[in-house]
């Protein structure tokens, strides 16, 4: 049996009850719940364009360091999007998609070229 849920808690709770009959002697294979992100479509526009209004802050505090001013945008890119477990320092040049914990940290990873003026 699989069981496939939007509420966590309940599969959380099933895991446990699973591990608790396996425990009293059933023969009962059961494997971790994995818990997957499914709105990434939805958060990653908002992000990005958060991502990039840190990218030109901290050009323009770089820029300001040297008695510059930052121009128009010459090139911009997006990275790969990082779905970790929360609080974790985990980063793959692949993008990471994190199922094993139910909270989760979305990081969204933005290359940005200013011209100088």
């Amino acid at each position: 049996v699989e069981v496939h849920s939007n509420d966590v808690d309940k599969v959380a709770q099933i895991a446990r009850e699973a591990t608790e009959l396996i425990n009293q002697g059933i023969l009962l294979e059961s494997n971790s719940p994995q818990y997957f992100y499914t709105r990434l479509g939805d958060l990653k526009i908002e992000m990005l364009g958060e991502a990039a209004k840190d990218a030109k802050v901290r050009a323009e505090k770089i820029a300001d360091s040297t008695g510059n001013k930052i121009g128009a945008v010459r090139s911009a890119r997006m990275g790969v999007m990082q779905i970790t477990a929360a609080d974790s320092t985990e980063v793959s040049d692949a993008g990471i998609s994190d199922t094993s914990s139910i909270d989760k940290d979305v990081t969204a990873v933005v290359n940005i070229s200013f011209a100088v003026d």
